[in-house]
């Protein structure tokens, strides 16, 4: 069981803590200085608040690789992927415009 640390803006982190956003989203790649391929069942993430430096642990329970954003989305539910709501086609919008995530997503 490996632990993993991620940075989050309070939005996300927020969600996460309460339960509204159940699903991370994250590259099936290497991006930045984590390998999100080498997360696995039973590993544990804490995400960090970035601006207060709250922290949350969590245990990740299921890897799913998608092939594209849209069948992330209509596979997991926005409402539980995405702290910032919108629907399906905002989804995919706010996710493939985060830096080189189009890129690195699939």
């Amino acid at each position: 069981m490996a632990l993993h640390k991620i940075l989050l803006r309070s939005r996300p982190f927020n969600a996460i803590k309460n339960g509204t956003k159940t699903v991370e989203v994250r590259a099936n790649k290497k991006v930045r200085r984590l390998d999100y391929s080498k997360i696995f069942v039973g590993d544990q993430i804490v995400f960090i608040n970035q601006e207060t430096g709250e922290t949350v642990k969590c245990l990740v329970e299921k890897v799913t690789l998608y092939s594209n954003v849209r069948e992330l989305l209509m596979a997991e539910v926005v409402e539980n992927t995405l702290s910032s709501g919108g629907d399906l086609e905002s989804g995919i919008k706010s996710i493939e415009v985060i830096t080189d995530y189009k890129k690195v997503i699939s």
